[in-house]
């Protein structure tokens, strides 16, 4: 199973070395990986150091590196980008942030699952949050996203989505770049209005997402794009969609139920170049607000 995984990145070098490594070694039997990431013109020393590590990686096999350093319109942007350089030979694909690492074994994990389901289109698994320290926060079980539960709720998490390379193909659909925050939300809505055969795993915990917070005018941009958003759809879409989206939560708990909790979380910490495992004592599906912080 060959994959292609896209990183958007900006000036956050001590994030993105984890999140390279995280994918790097997840190479092995029936897994190929192709990373490509793609950086906004970073001064923090990034666009030296992938050329780096592009260069100390070729050759490896069953791992192709690749990126590009240019200036772009934001993440979403540059997201769309790496997305238009879709290798032909690839089967899935999916996004990875730089704050973003894969749980070991993720890939292949997924790639059984594509593998066994020759009409799966999309798959998303359980993520697990980090805390600024990045101990354990909580895990997030996915349940099947639906046109009317996305209207009001982006209903999958980005990190832990992947889409069948030919369905992406087929399709075509790619960011908004007119939101800057909840481009994810339209995206995945407008995917979903293609009527993709979607697969919720709760049981498969593939990625660690690092939530250091946001700042104050983070938040400000936020209301401004819901208030665009609204304004582009019917109030009556709008109040259908939060009836469906009320009972979100209730029924990831739910799930949550039925499925094993994570028993650690083996990750890359800092600057070390191998994997450290942590512990979950108390593991939760509730996610508990985290105090702001700007992300480093």
């Amino acid at each position: 199973m060959k994959f292609y995984i896209v990183t958007p990145t900006y000036n956050s070098l001590n994030w993105l070395k984890r999140a390279i490594r995280s994918v790097a070694d997840q190479v092995g039997e029936g897994v190929e990986v192709h990373h490509h990431v793609q950086d906004g013109c970073s001064t923090d020393g990034t666009p030296e150091w992938l050329e780096n590590w592009q260069r100390e990686q070729a050759g490896k096999p069953g791992y192709t590196f690749t990126y590009e350093s240019n200036r772009d319109k934001g993440m979403y942007d540059a997201l769309n980008h790496a997305w238009d350089k879709l290798p032909g030979d690839a089967d899935v694909t999916a996004h990875l942030n730089s704050d973003e690492q894969y749980l070991p074994q993720a890939l292949a994990q997924v790639g059984a699952e594509f593998a066994k389901k020759a009409d799966m289109d999309m798959l998303t698994a359980t993520f697990i949050v980090l805390n600024p320290d990045e101990s354990y926060h909580c895990h997030y079980r996915p349940i099947k996203p639906t046109i009317w539960r996305s209207v009001n709720e982006c209903m999958i998490r980005s990190s832990s989505c992947f889409h069948r390379a030919s369905t992406m193909r087929r399709h075509g659909v790619r960011f908004d770049t007119a939101y800057r925050i909840i481009s994810d939300r339209v995206f995945f809505l407008d995917i979903l209005k293609t009527h993709p055969k979607v697969y919720a795993m709760p049981k498969l915990f593939t990625t660690t997402d690092a939530m250091t917070g946001t700042n104050l005018a983070w938040s400000l941009n936020l209301e401004k794009e819901e208030k665009y958003y609204r304004s582009k759809n019917s109030p009556i879409v709008l109040l259908i969609g939060w009836f469906f989206t009320r009972a979100v939560n209730l029924c990831r708990r739910l799930v949550n139920c039925f499925c094993e909790p994570p028993r650690e979380v083996c990750i890359y910490r800092g600057d070390n170049l191998e994997r450290t495992a942590e512990k979950v004592e108390k593991p939760t599906c509730r996610w508990r607000q985290i105090p702001q912080q700007n992300k480093s």
